[in-house]
């Protein structure tokens, strides 16, 4: 399906401030620049392919395998919309890079990698430059890269392993990274020099920022365990840390699997920290006490093989973008397996401040909640995909659009959205 005049309807003129970039998503947008109309079901519900480009990396014909001879398809590994919604930028794993117009619809430019490779790929507070992590070669530095001279500009270099995430700050040009090294580290953007580092977390790491940049969360699947450091006395250690602990895996074997997670991005009011993983389950956790508020499920995780078979123990497999916030914090939008994009409706009941649980009075004196269930609940939309791993979905931060990568990029859009007509047209 395709609407040739039908381009993204603003949603409440700009975007509240938050992190949606993210370890796992969109781009982050600085505090105080607006106000998100909320999502609602029925416009969620409405979305529909709009535009797919089957053009979606530098070399179209999938590679071959030396060993197997069969074909193995291109996959946009990672993809970030800017601070405006205007701009998209997807990487793949051809080592290749594409700019994308949100307004009009199309691509801009292609852009290679082809020495450094590139993933998680994140906007900077400018539209023209990015950041990415390295695949190739044993520095597993970040690069810092301009779109518009196609040249690098930077390079943040101390990891000694992959790096699992990039995020940036939403008020400054603060960026941090986290990775296998077990390290996390914090930079600024006009330094190369490394302004903060956190030794040994107890295993691979995943780092994101707070809405308001004042705080930064660390998981670490290892110990299966979330951090909380304050951004500026990040040396002092974490002044909060539980464990994510899932009774549910119990039932699948002794000792239970621990499910490695993946990403990790706080919601744009600041209440909730949502951990993506690879295995079947998503978590929303309170963003203060660290408890454990929802347990997604429905899709399917991305630790799949090729052929949807899944191991006892969890596996990371292409897990990492598929799971992110929506910008008016009242819903997650994840990716599957099978293709679908799937809607999990986190609203705040009426007359409550925020989410809660009804059997936890308080998690700071009440510790018997590790050994309880968390709370389960099952998507409240599902869109089908066009086939192929939904492996990057991200929703616009300032349009009612929706960005689907994998085996090709697909822009959504409301299916009958009158005001999504704009001037330079789709």
């Amino acid at each position: 399906m395709s609407y040739s005049t039908a381009g993204p309807s603003r949603l409440g003129g700009s975007a509240g401030g938050g992190t949606g970039n993210g370890s796992g998503n969109g781009s982050s947008t600085p505090v105080g620049k607006g106000v998100v109309v909320p999502l609602t079901y029925d416009l969620i519900s409405s979305l529909k392919p709009a535009k797919q480009f089957k053009d979606a990396f530098g070399d179209s014909s999938p590679s071959t395998s030396f060993l197997s001879g069969a074909q193995n398809p291109h996959n946009i590994t990672s993809l970030s919309f800017d601070d405006t919604g205007d701009r998209l930028v997807t990487a793949s794993n051809d080592d290749t890079f594409v700019l994308w117009d949100c307004r009009k619809g199309k691509k801009i430019k292609t852009l290679y990698s082809k020495k450094y490779g590139i993933d998680h790929v994140r906007f900077t507070h400018k539209p023209s430059t990015i950041l990415h992590a390295s695949t190739k070669g044993d520095d597993h530095a970040i690069r810092y890269h301009s779109m518009h001279d196609n040249k690098y500009l930077a390079y943040f270099k101390g990891h000694t392993a992959r790096v699992r995430s990039i995020d940036m700050c939403p008020v400054d040009d603060t960026f941090i990274t986290a990775g296998d090294d077990g390290t996390v580290r914090l930079w600024d953007i006009k330094s190369n020099i490394c302004k903060g580092l956190i030794q040994d977390v107890g295993g691979s790491a995943i780092a994101a920022f707070d809405n308001l940049g004042l705080v930064f969360a660390v998981a670490c699947s290892d110990n299966q365990t979330i951090m909380l450091y304050a951004t500026a006395e990040a040396d002092m250690g974490p002044f909060k840390f539980e464990p994510l602990n899932d009774v549910a895996f119990e039932s699948i074997s002794q000792p239970p699997p621990k499910p490695i997670f993946t990403s990790l991005q706080f919601s744009n009011n600041g209440d909730y920290l949502l951990v993506g993983t690879s295995s079947d389950v998503h978590y929303v956790l309170d963003s203060i006490t660290l408890l454990p508020l929802r347990r997604l499920v429905g899709h399917g995780g991305l630790e799949r093989d090729k052929q949807g078979n899944k191991a006892v123990q969890p596996r990371r497999g292409n897990s990492g973008e598929e799971v992110s916030w929506t910008g008016d914090s009242n819903w997650v939008i994840s990716g599957s397996a099978d293709g679908n994009v799937l809607f999990w409706d986190l609203t705040r009941p009426a007359g409550e401040e925020k989410l809660s649980r009804d059997d936890v009075r308080d998690p700071d004196v009440d510790k018997s909640w590790y050994m309880r269930r968390i709370p389960e609940i099952q998507a409240k939309v599902l869109l089908r995909g066009n086939g192929g791993i939904s492996r990057a979905v991200k929703f616009n931060p300032r349009y009612s659009m929706m960005a689907v990568g994998g085996e090709d990029l697909t822009f959504w859009l409301p299916a009958k959205d009158e005001d999504a007509k704009i001037q330079e047209g789709w």
